[in-house]
Order: C-alpha cells, then structure tokens, then sequence
C-alpha cells in the first residue's frame, strides 16, 4: 500500500467520550485506507505542458485557447484538481464528526484520479494487453478495492475529456475552463512514470524519495531545460480515435520508463552520496529550494543521469503536452468546431415605439396628479 502523508487532522478528545474516541480511530484508518501520498507534477509543470498543448493546436482553436485571459484562468485550471484536493483535507480536518468521514472520502475520491498502479493491480507483463479499459469490466476482475488502493486516473481523464466536448458542444466557457483544466492535469499525471507504477516512489528498491525528488526537486531546478524540451518534435495534431484506448497507450510507455529513473537515482545517490528520502524536517526545504547547497550535487548528478539514459522524464512531459493537444483538439472536432468559447449573448428585443409613446404621456400625466400640492395656510 502506498505511504501515506496524512494532513495533520486537529482532532481533539474532551473527556471520556468513547464514542468520539471511536470515531477518530475509525476516521484515521479510514484516511490510511483510501488516500495515496499526495504527489503530483510541479504546479509549473502542468502549466507548461497546457502552454504547449495550446501552441500545438491548429487554428481557430489555437486562437481560441491562447487568448491571454482565457490561458490565465486556463493554467489556474490546470492545477485546481491538486487544490481541489488540499482544500477537501483541510476542510476535513476542521470539519464536525459527522461531516468528517464523508470529506475524507471526497478527498481520497480526487486522490485516486491522479494515478494508476497498473502493475500492482495485475501478474501481465507490459504492455498489458489483456489489463480491461473498461472501468467496469476492471472492477469486475481485481475488484473495486484494488482501484481504490491503486488509483483510477484513465477513467478521470476520460470523464473530463467527455464534460470538455460537451461544455464545448454547449458554448459553457465556465465548464470549458473546468473541464479543459482538469483534463490537463490528469491527462499529464497518467504520462508520469511514478504515477502509473508500484514503485511510484523507489519504496521497492531502496529510491525512497524518489517521486518528490523527480516532480519537484527537478523541476524547480530545471524548469528552462523542461521548457525547451517540450516544445521539441511538434507534429500536426490528428483527431484520435478512441480517448480510453490512447489513455492506456500512454499508461504503458509511461510505466516503461519508470526504471531508468530509478536507475538515474541510484547512480545519483552513489555519486553525490546523498538520500532525497532521508528523514528530517530539513528534506522538505532541500527539495524545494533550488539554491539549497546540500541537495545541489545529487540533483546535478541526477540531472545528468537522466540524459544518459535520453532524459526519460522529460520525454514523458512532451508526450504530455502533445498528447493533451490531440485531445483538446478532438473534443473540439466532437464538438461541431465551435467559433468561440461561450455562447453569443442574447440579442435585446427590439424596442417598440409605439408603446413608449403611449407609455411616457401617461405616466407624465399620473406624476401631476400625485404631485403633493401645498395647502392654503388658513386665513387669520
């Protein structure tokens, strides 16, 4: 089961409430049962591989998505599912007992949408040919707890695909937004090595540290590097055929690329003898901040084992923003190639004259009768 990071919760136990003592207990397994360590791309990462998806596009759309205030509130839209996420722990952890179990859920529901443990849900060897594309039919044959555990995000891709076409197809800019955003996100997430492999973090072979290292440790560090890297190979964009189809496609070159990282850090450790997963309150700021002196020989050593083996976590960012231009693109084309974003406003009813000119005598003419007229003041 993946390690858990567990929001600090706030509970708080007054006196000898064995209910309340219960419940708690029951909260925190329930957390420990449903939730997945909190790992994601780097915000600026997400933001961009949307800038690049828009770029690839053909026009009109390119036009349409580019509009500088529209790729603003885009790019915001790229990260709110990883928000949308914090928020629903925090509100969690504030929340009264009887609202708690059902946020915690809600939290570990939007948790579950950003990976897929293929290879720990399933013996088959890559490229999992007979693994069932069907949400459904997958349940039917490891059981809806093996995805609870291990994750669900092809089928999150696939229903922000499908809410895109038909925001699109109804001109709802607002929901265009939404799901366009979050199909960003998820559809990045899939393409990530350590988002679609049991060893998502190196637990399984002395990596530990691995994801964050990768996802943020890198890319803070790297972020112009990642920038050119993504704008390499561009290609006309082709309607695909079937979304669900081309999620698990990229799911399995993903997957396949998750050990030549583990490799590029197991090198990088060995040369720069340094842990990214030690312990310590100081491994966070580490990570995070690029001029950390402590942490820069292992990223730099990191970085150029990387590129020794072709750089794969770059490669999976390309594939990303290419492959999220192929969708936006094909719920446009499913969508009848609307001209814009929102729907025309409504045209004003014309005007009729002749009302008004009835209207404004007769309401001059009800002013002067209810004008208040002053009173004679009384003869003395």
């Amino acid at each position: 089961m993946r390690p858990l990071r567990i929001a600090n919760c706030g509970l708080r136990i007054e006196g000898p409430r064995i209910g309340s003592v219960c419940f708690v207990l029951a909260a925190g397994l329930l957390v420990v049962m449903l939730t997945s360590a909190a790992f994601a791309w780097a915000d600026r990462t997400h933001q961009l591989i949307v800038e690049e998806a828009v770029a690839r596009l053909p026009e009109p759309l390119r036009g349409l998505l580019a509009e500088p205030s529209f790729m603003e509130r885009l790019k915001k839209a790229a990260i709110e599912p990883d928000e949308r996420r914090k928020r629903l722990e925090k509100e969690a952890a504030s929340a009264p007992p009887e609202r708690r179990e059902a946020l915690y859920k809600q939290a570990a529901g939007e948790k579950r949408k950003h990976y897929l443990d293929i290879d720990a849900i399933t013996s088959e060897p890559p490229p999992f040919e007979h693994f069932p594309r069907d949400r459904a039919a997958a349940e039917k044959e490891f059981g809806a707890k093996a995805f609870e555990e291990h994750g669900t995000v092809p089928w999150a891709a696939e229903a922000a695909f499908g809410a895109l076409t038909d925001a699109m197809a109804r001109g709802q800019a607002d929901e265009i937004l939404r799901a366009a955003g979050d199909l960003a996100h998820y559809a990045a997430d899939l393409h990530m090595p350590l988002h679609v492999s049991r060893n998502f973090n190196g637990q399984l072979t002395g990596n530990e540290g691995l994801h964050k290292a990768v996802e943020i440790g890198l890319a803070v560090r790297c972020e112009p590097f990642y920038a050119g890297e993504v704008r390499r190979g561009r290609t006309e964009i082709a309607c695909l055929e079937n979304a669900r189809d081309a999620f698990f496609e990229w799911i399995v070159q993903a997957n396949a690329r998750a050990a030549p990282i583990v490799e590029a850090d197991t090198a990088a450790r060995q040369a720069a003898e340094y842990d990214p997963g030690a312990k310590g309150k100081d491994v966070a700021q580490e990570t995070e901040d690029p001029a950390n002196e402590k942490s820069r020989p292992y990223y730099a050593a990191l970085k150029k084992e990387l590129e020794a083996r072709g750089s794969p976590e770059a490669a999976a960012m390309r594939d990303a923003a290419a492959h999220l231009a192929q969708l936006y693109y094909t719920a446009w084309v499913r969508a009848g190639k609307p001209a814009a974003l929102s729907a025309a406003p409504a045209a004003p009813e014309p005007s009729n004259l002749s009302t008004y000119m009835f209207l404004i005598p007769s309401a001059m003419l009800l002013l002067v009768l209810l004008w208040p007229r002053r009173k004679p003041s009384p003869q003395s």
